[in-house]
């Protein structure tokens, strides 16, 4: 059950931030350009919704392997190099994870700053770093765990 609703939530709240974005943005140029009478907030919404969108849309690009991957060189390597470099590719994916995403997010996410029209706390806005960093995470771990799996399956003839 957790497992069925880490793998939805993602996709629902990227969905859902970038519907909010296209939705703000466009009624602003609407009241921008048509009624000659923007609104000051949507701006404020509209950014934060983009983070939230960026940052948890990341974890449900790297459950669907949707990010960009330059494997032409990886594919000619002997097999004991092709091992290593996904050893190393496995730790740097972790390192940004784990200390850029989470721990450095967290840390950002340390402030009394408050949005200027709304008032809103940007902490709201920037707890989607470490939240998107942890779902992230949990999605290439079992990814990688799936991939060590058949490989050792391969390896052990089964």
């Amino acid at each position: 059950m957790i497992k069925r609703g880490l793998n939805v939530v993602d996709d629902v709240v990227a969905t859902i931030a970038l519907a909010g974005v296209i939705l703000l943005t466009g009624f602003n140029v609407l009241f921008r350009y048509i009624f000659n009478s923007p609104i000051a907030w949507t701006m404020e919404i509209a950014l934060g919704l983009f983070i939230w969108f960026v940052f948890i849309g990341i974890s449900s690009a790297m459950k669907r392997d949707g990010h960009i991957g330059v494997d032409f060189l990886v594919k000619k390597l002997p097999k004991s190099l092709s091992i290593l470099s996904e050893i190393i590719r496995a730790a740097a994916v972790y390192f940004v994870l784990i200390y850029v995403f989470i721990y450095l997010g967290f840390n950002f996410m340390a402030t009394d700053k408050l949005t200027p029209i709304l008032g809103i706390n940007y902490q709201l806005i920037n707890i989607a770093v470490p939240i998107g960093g942890a779902i992230t995470a949990v999605h290439f771990t079992r990814k990688l765990s799936f991939v060590l799996r058949t490989e050792f399956r391969k390896e052990g003839g089964g």
